[in-house]
């Protein structure tokens, strides 16, 4: 199999490479405007505003995989070469709006006999996998959530003035990941909501998810691809994509965004504001703890009825997730080049392009062992609760 990855030489896209050259019978090459890091990696050069660097490229390849942002921009532009040139698809997107675009070429793939994943990461992809587990206990499901991140309540005030320090860091570097969430978490974000498509303001909502055991943690609204594309696939009156980077880090946000929101500061100044913050006031993350922690970085959670009483799941890896963002993003990925012609014809969201158990069960092969995909926990109708508005 030939893999050609556009953005090889990013963090995330470094990522995939690794993963996919630990399989001989993968041939891998980086597309990128600058090498790899890794000279033993077959390297291109390639320029997307030239699509014809980009044709170059995609020749005699079995699959493109996608990691180049924004994908607003420019994901449809590798997409529709993939089309051209007849090369099965997949990528990372994380954003609904682009997501939307790309399902739009369904007709396009098919026709050209192209199979093409979108949104195949941890979240969205491997969480799209595991809700649609998760509805699959229930009869009729009220509230399907996905989640992600650990929100690390209970930490110690030493253990708070680490993580602040740290955190201020990475928001004064102004990464392109803390852009995106100000970005998305200052916005009206699309929901499914009793049963149709609706739109409400991200990170002001706080829902709650517990386990049977009593193991929990806190999330809040944000825009991703779920909830948009899961309702095409499975029956929920109410679809949702909640997240964390930290409980407290998480509150604090919430007048920042607001500013953002009204157009009264950029995006660079909230995160200038909120490193200031942080390391004026590192306690702010010194949480208090509800709770045995939920220690995921994803998964999904569903409650609704089941033999006419209320019930719920929460439904979790099979194996290890080390919260590793770029490593965790890039295995669902890697795991679908690998199975790509197991895939549908077409454009799909995961859940529609593979059945989820063989997913999880290709993905536990991989890299746990072969130990069950997922987990199912029984957690009842407290598995989600929105503990905030």
């Amino acid at each position: 199999m030939k893999a050609v990855i556009v953005g090889g030489a990013g963090r995330v896209g470094t990522r995939i490479a690794q993963e996919l050259s630990r399989h001989p019978h993968v041939e891998v090459r980086i597309a990128d405007r600058i090498p790899p890091k890794d000279p033993s990696l077959a390297y291109v050069e390639v320029d997307l505003a030239e699509v014809t660097t980009l044709d170059a490229a995609m020749r005699g390849a079995d699959v493109v995989v996608n990691t180049v942002g924004p994908f607003d921009r420019w994901g449809t532009v590798v997409l529709d070469t993939a089309i051209a040139n007849g090369v099965n698809y997949v990528d990372v997107c994380d954003d609904p709006a682009p997501t939307a675009e790309l399902l739009d070429r369904d007709d396009a793939a098919r026709a050209a006999g192209v199979r093409a994943v979108v949104g195949l990461g941890m979240s969205p992809g491997l969480t799209n996998l595991l809700a649609v587990v998760a509805t699959r206990q229930l009869g009729s499901v009220d509230l399907l959530a996905t989640f992600w991140g650990d929100p690390g309540e209970g930490k110690s005030p030493a253990a708070a003035e680490r993580m602040a320090a740290s955190m201020a860091s990475a928001f004064e570097e102004g990464r392109a990941a803390f852009q995106h969430l100000i970005i998305q978490a200052s916005a009206e974000v699309p929901i499914w909501r009793d049963g149709e498509r609706a739109r409400c303001r991200a990170w002001k909502e706080a829902y709650r998810v517990t386990t049977s055991s009593g193991a929990t943690a806190l999330f809040r609204l944000i825009g991703h691809p779920e909830p948009a594309t899961l309702p095409r696939a499975v029956d929920v009156r109410e679809c949702i994509n909640v997240g964390t980077i930290d409980a407290g880090a998480d509150r604090l946000m919430l007048p920042v965004l607001d500013q953002v929101n009204r157009g009264e500061i950029d995006v660079s100044a909230a995160l200038t504001l909120l490193a200031a913050q942080l390391r004026e006031k590192p306690q702010v993350l010194a949480t208090p703890r509800v709770g045995p922690a939920l220690s995921v970085f994803g998964g999904a959670a569903a409650t609704g009825e089941r033999d006419g009483r209320r019930s719920g799941v929460v439904v979790l890896p099979g194996g290890p997730v080390d919260g590793s963002m770029s490593l965790e993003t890039a295995r669902p990925a890697a795991v679908g080049v690998l199975n790509i012609h197991s895939a549908e014809l077409g454009v799909h969201a995961p859940e529609a392009a593979f059945d989820a158990e063989d997913f999880l069960k290709w993905f536990s092969d991989t890299y746990w062992d072969g130990v069950p995909g997922f987990i199912v926990d029984e957690a009842g109708p407290d598995a989600i609760v929105r503990v905030e508005s």
